[in-house]
């Protein structure tokens, strides 16, 4: 079996990821073993491995290149960047991810990938087996959620610059998705998590044959709002804030019902000047018993 080139094509990165692909090249790694080598020019490849994003300038590039590469063309797309177009997805200059021009058959994520998860990337692709890495002490993979624990809170969602967390309400469902595509594995989402449900995993998350599978999510039933009927709070949050005030001070849970029919009142309702009472009411009863 003769050796299978790579080229690589830089269309729009900070370098952190063509540094690790670089790396790949050392002995240690053993890209030797699959049987591949990095290439100078396109028509020499069968496998084009693309970092970065796609911006307005490079588009050009991309096609050309792909179109020189040799049959059968395959497309490795590694970092965050070249998956989703990162954290500068909004910028006036970056098109859409490189899977929107090229046809992808691999996705390798991360900010950077690491060169086992490069070089293990490649060999699913090339259909070549090898060897299995673990993870060194501290490492930070994309994040993995406690379905249990989740309350659907949405503060990881705010807290994260890469738009990787989507919090999506339908009917009286609230679905909270994190697309590894998006993610840098900053830990913003672990740090931020009231109910400790998100860790970033301690184990190596390879390579994706599509960008569907790249994910997780967690799903929770929306609380009604009592007064008008419209969902909005999910129910297993309310019910861990009205433990928390409990738990600080026990003599409350006599008041869980008020407690918990508060906090389900929806925005609209609550800005109401008969409700707004009804709320003093509550925190005046609080006051009395503590």
């Amino acid at each position: 079996m003769s050796e299978i080139g790579v080229y690589r094509l830089n269309i729009g990165s900070c370098n952190g990821c063509d540094i690790e692909v670089l790396s790949v090249l050392a002995t240690r790694f053993g890209i030797g073993e699959l049987r591949t080598k990095i290439v100078e020019e396109p028509e020499q490849a069968n496998v084009l491995m693309v970092v970065g994003v796609v911006t307005m300038k490079m588009l050009d590039s991309l096609k050309e290149v792909y179109a020189k590469l040799k049959e059968p063309k395959v497309v490795v797309v590694a970092g965050a960047c070249a998956l989703s177009s990162g954290i500068f997805q909004k910028s006036y200059s970056v098109l859409e991810p490189t899977d929107k021009f090229v046809p992808v058959n691999s996705y390798i994520p991360g900010c950077p990938p690491s060169p086992q998860v490069i070089a293990d990337g490649l060999a699913k692709v090339l259909k070549v087996k090898y060897r299995e890495w673990s993870a060194l002490e501290g490492f930070r993979g994309v994040p993995e959620l406690d379905v249990e624990k989740c309350t659907g809170c949405g503060a990881c969602e705010m807290a994260c610059p890469a738009f990787a967390i989507e919090l999506v309400d339908e009917g009286s469902k609230r679905t909270v998705k994190f697309m590894y595509d998006k993610c840098i594995n900053c830990a913003s989402c672990e740090e931020v998590c009231p109910d400790d449900a998100v860790h970033l995993a301690k184990k190596r998350h390879l390579s994706w044959p599509d960008r569907e599978s790249m994910g997780t999510s967690a799903e929770e039933e929306l609380a009604k709002c009592p007064l008008c009927g419209a969902f909005q709070v999910p129910a297993k949050q309310i019910r861990s804030f009205s433990d928390s005030i409990i738990e600080k001070v026990e003599k409350y849970k006599k008041f869980r019902e008020d407690i918990e029919r508060a906090a389900a009142v929806c925005s609209e309702c609550r800005a109401k000047i008969a409700n707004i009472d009804v709320g003093k009411a509550i925190l005046f009863k609080l006051m009395v018993s503590s």
